[in-house]
């Protein structure tokens, strides 16, 4: 789907000043080829969360820098997906207000990523009608036409004075494990390497390729010669910018606020030449005051539905994505529990991917509903089911499993302590467990606080589905649950009980 480039034909000359005063990580020292024309890709990804987080930057910085790269010359802006589920507002608009704020960005594409597809199918095509822009992926295929789903297009070919710019994503195959969409395939991501040079024989001069968090397929991506950018989308690590022969391989860490300025040189008929690139930390930048007064509307709306206190934390709390995916944590135990309570079950679980608040709290704070629905931002139900002991065990050893990539899929149990030794083999880590003080026994039955998510077999939990989960057994949310939880009691004091440890 072509689109426009922006501006006008300029050298960048403004663009140090405005930043003389930011931390900008630059790699290389790249010889600017004789050329005719200037191109600025600028590429982000994510901020579904639009609460301001000290030490990031937002929507509002990321205007400042599109305002000032378009004033300059050319201009192109990719975003990398990551926006539609997991922020707070979403829960309620399941990502509508991010396409009316990226639609003021005026993205040229935005490739579309697992976290995207968090609300379904038919939701993800619903906001890709209400963009102005071309949602991107070449591998998500619904299973009932073989075809990219609808909504979708397999790549963009975009028009600029430097010549066609071709573009094409990838998603996460973890999408089908990690997310409930029964009708999409998805394809290996190494296969955007075929619809890479077709849009070099459709004419595109540079191409760059998006790749959701998949790196066993960046060898292979990073040798196609058709592919002239590849940029990866990760959840943790740092940002990454590396050239190679004038080829450009970058790692962009989603959960911080961060942009990458790729900088070419060309003259519209032979291929652009690298000229520069550059890593801005979108904080050290002034915010735009007409994206800050948008994004304001939607947060007051939020404060008028939100700013409740619910109840106070006599203990600290740690919400950060390695806290709840590698271990015991107090704030997911206190969900466990609250699940547990609601149902009177033997045992429930809670998977750390669920907790997306990604921040601490000190002793003394009093709690509001703002807080629960950041930390629990999907819309998921609760139900309570019947497993056997052994189909539990099972369930724990696929925990263990994901803690080294801290995983999402990390489970946290109620009235269960579970021992682990993470140094020895896939399916043998699981130790010991007791519920309620006695030994696990896998030919009895238990009954479990599951949320939906986990009962549909979420996450590669197919030992845990369960008749008659797919409809909620009590239609309450979990944010729902937690929320009255805290409210029937007041003040709590979750802590570390001993419930997971490790050897």
């Amino acid at each position: 789907m072509p689109k426009r480039g922006n501006g006008t034909t300029g050298r960048f000359s403004g663009w140090r000043a405005v930043l003389a005063a930011c931390a900008v990580a630059a790699f290389g020292a790249f010889a600017p080829a004789a050329s005719a024309a200037e191109l600025s890709i600028v590429f982000t990804s994510t901020m579904a969360d639009i609460e301001p987080v000290e030490g990031e930057g937002g929507l509002a910085n990321l205007a400042t820098l599109l305002r000032t790269k378009r004033a300059e010359g050319n201009t192109l802006f990719l975003h990398g997906g990551a926006s539609l589920t997991a922020g707070v507002l979403s829960t309620f608009d399941r990502g509508a207000h991010m396409i009316d704020l990226l639609n003021e960005l005026q993205p040229d594409m935005m490739a579309v990523t697992k976290r995207d597809l968090g609300f379904g199918k038919d939701e993800l095509t619903l906001r890709s009608y209400e963009a102005r822009f071309p949602f991107v992926s070449a591998t998500t295929i619904d299973r009932n036409t073989g075809k990219v789903m609808e909504g979708l297009e397999p790549s963009a070919l975009l028009d600029t004075p430097v010549g066609k710019i071709g573009v094409v994503s990838a998603i996460s195959p973890e999408l089908t494990v990690q997310y409930i969409v029964p009708d999409i395939e998805v394809r290996p991501p190494a296969t955007i390497a075929a619809e890479a040079r077709a849009l070099r024989a459709q004419g595109a001069n540079y191409v760059v390729a998006i790749l959701d968090n998949a790196p066993e397929a960046v060898e292979a991506l990073r040798g196609e010669p058709a592919i002239d950018a590849l940029l990866q989308l990760s959840a943790t690590g740092k940002d990454v910018l590396e050239a190679d022969n004038g080829k450009l391989f970058g790692v962009h860490v989603n959960v911080k606020g961060s942009a990458f300025v790729l900088r070419l040189d060309g003259d519209g008929k032979a291929p652009p030449a690298l000229a520069g690139a550059d890593i801005v930390p979108l904080a050290g930048l002034p915010p735009d005051p007409a994206m800050e007064k948008r994004v304001g509307v939607y947060l007051a709306r939020l404060s008028e539905l939100l700013d409740i206190n619910i109840g106070t934390t006599a203990t600290a709390l740690d919400t950060r994505r390695a806290a709840v995916r590698t271990g015991e944590n107090a704030f997911a135990s206190l969900i466990a529990d609250a699940m547990r309570g609601h149902f009177n079950t033997d045992v429930a679980f809670i998977n750390g991917g669920n907790i997306r608040g990604n921040r601490q709290y000190e002793a003394g704070t009093v709690l509001t509903r703002r807080d629960i629905q950041r930390e629990l931002p999907f819309r998921d139900t609760i139900n309570a089911v019947t497993l056997s002991g052994k189909a539990l065990r099972e369930a724990l050893e696929l925990s263990a499993a994901g803690v080294e990539n801290q995983k999402g899929s990390f489970l946290h149990p109620s009235n269960m302590a579970v021992v682990y030794d993470l140094k020895q083999p896939a399916g043998s880590r699981v130790v010991s467990v007791t519920v309620g003080g006695k030994p696990l026994d896998p030919n009895a039955t238990y009954s479990v606080a599951l949320p939906n998510y986990l009962a549909q077999g979420g996450d590669g939990y197919g030992m845990l589905k369960a008749p008659g989960a797919s409809s909620g057994a009590s239609g309450k949310l979990l944010w729902e649950i937690m929320a009255q939880h805290l409210t029937d009691r007041g003040t709590v004091s979750p802590g570390i009980d001993g419930r997971i440890t490790e050897r």
